[in-house]
């Protein structure tokens, strides 16, 4: 059985540069490690709008089950996962994150895309990271983040999941992060069984 995390958090506080996580620190948790290094971004909010309609990922995406399962399979992971992390909220006060169907879109493509190229990363293969990949869906943010997980072999992913981003700062950081306001789970299942999920937190 195996389960690896990696956590990341961007905000925007406009004028200054935006970065990640606390002091623009970008923060990645897996397999006991914390690995930081600073980072800036000078642009403007305005310019992570494409101003015209959003180009989500292929409706393809949302549809198209992998080899082997239902699309049901792949949306009660989602929904189950999201409700956890939701109730974890509530628990400490914290108000419940609206799901958001583009933003599962762009969440469900990158849980895809981790799967069937074999990496897990906040940044794909052409160098993207979670910023870019909204950007191209024409989402606007002032504060984003990025939960990711995988894992085979456990009876109740979910659970394993959830249970390994509360354990880790970082990530728990994110979950009880109150200005959030808007989320979304995305997962995919690879060929050999293994469990990708990616859970984007954002406040528009």
């Amino acid at each position: 059985m195996s389960c690896l995390l990696a956590c990341v958090m961007v905000a925007w506080v406009a004028p200054v540069s935006a970065g990640y996580g606390q002091k623009e620190e970008t923060v990645a948790v897996g397999v006991g490690r914390d690995a930081r290094r600073s980072v800036s971004d000078e642009r403007k909010p305005e310019s992570k709008s494409n101003g015209g309609a959003r180009k989500t990922p292929c409706d393809e995406t949302l549809i198209e089950p992998p080899a082997g399962h239902t699309i049901d399979e792949i949306q009660e992971l989602e929904g189950t996962c999201l409700e956890e992390v939701n109730h974890l909220r509530v628990a400490h006060n914290i108000i419940a994150m609206v799901a958001d169907r583009e933003l599962l879109a762009v969440a469900r493509a990158y849980s895809k895309q981790m799967a069937e190229q074999h990496f897990f990363s906040h940044i794909d293969p052409q160098g993207r990271d979670v910023r870019q990949r909204l950007e191209k869906a024409g989402i606007t943010w002032r504060m984003v983040g990025e939960n990711l997980s995988y894992s085979n072999g456990y009876i109740n992913p979910v659970a394993t999941s959830v249970r390994g981003w509360m354990n880790s700062p970082g990530h728990r950081r994110n979950i009880l992060e109150g200005r959030y306001n808007d989320s979304a789970i995305g997962v995919w299942i690879a060929s050999d069984g293994t469990i990708y999920f990616t859970e984007i937190f954002l406040r528009k």
